[in-house]
C-alpha cells in the first residue's frame, strides 16, 4: 500500500477510530491509543492491501489498542466492560456517523482550488503552521493566514455551521 493509498484508505477513518477509542478509553488517552494504532497499522500496510474490509480490521485494531491500554493501566473494572462489550450498536452508530461526517468534509474539501487544498494539507496532514507554509510556499505570512480564513468560511457555508456537532 502506497503512502497515498494508507492516507486515502486509513487515515481517512480517523475520526471513526476516535470513537471506538473514545467508547473504551472515555477521552482518556483516546487520541493516544488512535495514534498508537495508526503507527501499527502503517508498518502492517503491504498487509492492508490484501484485507477484504480495511476498515472492520483497522476499527478492531483501535479497540484492541484500547484493551491494552486498559490492561497496562490495570484498570480491571472498564477492561472487563471491553473485553464483554464489543462495538454496540451505539459505538457502531457513533463510528458511521462520523465517517460520514468526514465523507462529507472530503467532498467539501475535494471542491476547494488546488492552492486551497494544498494549504490545508500543509496545515492538517502535515501539521506546518503559518510561518513554515508561507516560507514553503512563497506565500506571506499574513497571506496564508487570510487565504485560510476563506477556506474556513467556504468550508463552514458547504457544511454548515454545526458540522462539528454531527447536527446541521
Amino acid at each position: 500500500m502506497t503512502t497515498d493509498e494508507f492516507i486515502n484508505t486509513v487515515v481517512a477513518l480517523q475520526p471513526a477510530m476516535h470513537s471506538v477509542a473514545r467508547r473504551y478509553l472515555h477521552d482518556e488517552c483516546a487520541a493516544d491509543a488512535v495514534q498508537d494504532t495508526l503507527v501499527s497499522l502503517w508498518r502492517k500496510r503491504r498487509r492492508l492491501r490484501r484485507m477484504d474490509n480495511v476498515r472492520a480490521y483497522c476499527l478492531m485494531a483501535v479497540r484492541n489498542r484500547c484493551i491494552d491500554m486498559l490492561r497496562a493501566s490495570h484498570n480491571t473494572e472498564r477492561l472487563e466492560a471491553a473485553t464483554t462489550d464489543s462495538l454496540s450498536d451505539e459505538g457502531m452508530e457513533e463510528a458511521l456517523e462520523a465517517e460520514r461526517r468526514f465523507a462529507k468534509l472530503e467532498q467539501a474539501l475535494a471542491t476547494l482550488s488546488p492552492q486551497q487544498q494544498r494549504l490545508v494539507r500543509m496545515r492538517y496532514v502535515e501539521q506546518l503552521g503559518s510561518r513554515d507554509i508561507a516560507r514553503i510556499t512563497g506565500l506571506s505570512e499574513s497571506n496564508v493566514d487570510t487565504i485560510m480564513s476563506r477556506i474556513y468560511a467556504e468550508l463552514r457555508l458547504r457544511l454548515g455551521k454545526n458540522f462539528t456537532t454531527g447536527t446541521e
